[in-house]
């Protein structure tokens, strides 16, 4: 089984359709992408890690309230879907993932991605 299919199979098995996404932030100069989203036996995190590539999207309505004004019920991502799929560049394995949650839209091609619930 190819890396992308594991951790989509993974991802798959949380039944993360409709869940709320609780943080999404890159750090280390965009070399890092966190997304955590909320679960009933405990939150999810995906840590994506060496990214070369990472596109939010989103509707300029989306952003005439600040977010960090919000209150956890009032954030507005709601996870509908997650596509991994294994990506080849230049002799390098990398993965790229999309994520929709409406309004906002995410992909980001990275060297790894890891799944660990907190």
């Amino acid at each position: 089984m190819l890396k992308a299919q594991q951790i989509q199979v993974q991802l798959e098995n949380l039944h993360y359709w409709d869940a709320r996404v609780l943080k999404l932030e890159s750090t280390n100069f965009l070399d890092d992408v966190t997304l955590v989203f909320e679960d009933s036996e405990g939150n999810v995190e995906i840590l994506f890690s060496g990214c070369s590539k990472v596109l939010f999207t989103t509707s300029v309505e989306d952003r005439e309230k600040p977010l960090r004004e919000m209150k956890l019920s009032q954030i507005p991502y709601f996870i509908q879907d997650i596509e991994i799929s294994d990506f080849a560049q230049d002799d390098r394995e990398l993965l790229n993932c999309k994520v929709i949650a409406p309004p906002i839209n995410v992909e980001v091609l990275c060297n790894s991605i890891t799944v660990n619930r907190k």
